[in-house]
């Protein structure tokens, strides 16, 4: 597999949270509606007591395909986003970041960029915005052992079983491809 930098994954876009913080603690504000094309669906929260927690690689195909903005808003984790979509220039990339509370980025995904994560320290907090609302018939997750190779940081796993028993890179970019009718 191919590594490359994040925003050289086609459509992948990283932005700044506007924040402040004085003695009180940090503030934080988000426009997600600056960034999708589509409406904003649902918001979620991944609370993650562990360090090395893995969570995914998800992805969702159409109809229930989404935009996904994503914010660590506490802690620190390990990014992992692929590029499924069969006509983009990017298409089987994946690209690797570091998402922090203190870096305060927000991470911009288009439909069709598989997405996932490694919490990097104890009690890291993940947000996203959402298009599309979780719908588990039109769900995968890709084998984040298989055939991506990624050199996850922290040997010390924390991951659900369906993860463990994710598809591969080419059965979700096919499953991708048959939900667009190409």
């Amino acid at each position: 597999m191919s590594h490359i930098n994040l925003t050289d994954i086609e459509g992948v876009k990283l932005a700044q949270a506007i924040s402040s913080s004085d003695s009180r603690g940090l503030f934080m504000k988000f426009h997600p509606e600056e960034l999708f094309r589509d409406e904003l669906g649902s918001v979620a929260v991944s609370i993650n007591p562990k360090a090395g927690t893995i969570r995914g690689i998800h992805l969702q195909v159409e109809p229930f395909a989404e935009e996904k903005i994503v914010t660590c808003l506490q802690g620190s984790t390990f990014e992992v986003i692929i590029d499924i979509r069969p006509n983009s220039m990017s298409f089987g990339k994946i690209a690797t970041f570091e998402l922090s509370r203190e870096n305060a980025s927000q991470l911009y995904l288009p439909k069709g960029v598989a997405h996932g994560f490694q919490t990097l320290v104890p009690e890291t907090i993940v947000q996203y915005f959402l298009t599309s609302q979780y719908s588990p018939n039109y769900s995968y997750s890709i084998d984040p052992f298989g055939d991506i190779g990624i050199d996850w940081p922290l040997k010390e796993l924390l991951i659900s079983e369906k993860d463990t028993q994710g598809v591969s890179l080419e059965y979700a970019a096919q499953k991708y491809a048959e939900s667009l009718n190409i």
